[in-house]
């Protein structure tokens, strides 16, 4: 494992650098081409996503190195890094993803386009790479995203704007923003960093990544069995076969006061059913006993979503009146933003879809 003995200081720099280009005639391009790549938040966060999974499996990352002295906050080691390529040798940026800027450091790059500055958390994504992220009071507003051209120099009359496929389909990058002309025959570099319009929406202001949809999605099925069943034996029987005998049970939160239900209706209020549908695929169930004795459904690992859904909240139960609420997961209240009292009645408004 290669080690980067002045990281602390490396990512401070990192963290200060100018975002290509430099030069003013070049920023004034950078504008033009941000103007014709214009993305909102969430948007912004899933190409910033796209770009590291991209740099990871297309790219070819060199063994992992932790930073010197730079220690997960969540007690998981030292931070693990991966280069998508050798800056020595590609300083123009060939072919890569992740901005030479960024001299080519894939989680660093990715944290801090979506994060402001914080400690810095890791874990394993769903390919067994280490991630990086902050808390999300860190989040950024806007990140920033990266945009693509053909040349390495901007000011290029023959650098042509490249864009990813319009649902990240794939890691090729294409001459038309509706994905259809691949850029057969054209490298590809970053040409700068973009900053992601303001937020029109709720999904945009509570965006979550993969995993902590996937958080967010147990935080509601433990809150909503500890706060609005509490029996273990206040279960329902669907009748609906389990992949490993007997039949699905369930609990609901129908019961329970109209404005203070975690699971929302979109599956009348059934704890295990609004926990496995939005993350899962359709699929066998399984039925399992968690740790508190409550009944549990889970299907095979290869059928999670790769964007699940997650509930939000608000004041009221429209989505565009009210105040908008969000969870603190240390406890089973909400809060609006900034606010340290908890909110004394919420409503799930939407259900969004996760960062890539």
């Amino acid at each position: 494992m290669r080690r980067l003995k002045e990281g602390p200081l490396q990512l401070a720099a990192l963290c200060a650098m100018t975002l290509l280009p430099a030069t003013a005639a070049a920023q004034a391009i950078l504008q033009q081409r941000c103007a014709n790549d214009a993305l909102n938040p969430s948007q912004s966060e899933a190409r910033i996503y796209w770009a590291r999974r991209c740099a990871l499996s297309v790219g070819t990352p060199s063994s992992a190195y932790g930073y010197w002295g730079m220690m997960s906050a969540n007690g998981a080691g030292e931070l693990i890094e991966y280069n998508e390529d050798d800056y020595s040798t590609n300083f123009s940026g060939k072919n890569t993803y992740i901005g030479q800027s960024d001299v080519y450091e894939i989680n660093n790059s990715t944290v801090n386009k979506v994060y402001n500055f914080g400690p810095t958390s890791q874990g394993l994504d769903d390919q067994g790479n280490y991630e990086w992220w902050r808390d999300p009071a860190r989040r950024k507003e806007r990140p920033f995203h990266p945009t693509f051209g053909s040349e390495s120099n901007i000011n290029s009359s023959t650098n042509k704007q490249l864009f990813p496929h319009p649902t990240l389909a794939n890691c090729t990058l294409y001459l038309d923003k509706n994905g259809t002309q691949p850029a057969s025959g054209y490298n590809f570099y970053v040409n700068g960093y973009c900053e992601a319009s303001a937020p029109t929406s709720r999904c945009d202001t509570d965006r979550l990544s993969v995993r902590q949809a996937r958080e967010r999605l147990d935080w509601v099925r433990q809150c909503a069995l500890s706060q609005n069943v509490g029996s273990k034996s206040a279960w329902l029987d669907t009748g609906i076969p389990a992949s490993n005998g007997s039949t699905l049970k369930d609990y609901s939160e129908a019961g329970a006061p109209s404005s203070r239900r975690y699971t929302g209706d979109l599956y009348g209020y059934d704890i295990n059913a609004t926990h496995t549908e939005l993350r899962y695929l359709s699929g066998p169930t399984t039925q399992l006993v968690d740790a508190q004795g409550y009944y549990l459904w889970k299907r095979d690992a290869s059928r999670q979503k790769q964007r699940p859904l997650y509930p939000i909240y608000g004041s009221t139960s429209s989505n565009s009146t009210g105040v908008q609420l969000f969870p603190n997961l240390s406890d089973c209240s909400l809060y609006a933003s900034g606010s340290e009292t908890p909110a004394s009645s919420f409503y799930v408004t939407a259900y969004c879809s996760a960062i890539y």
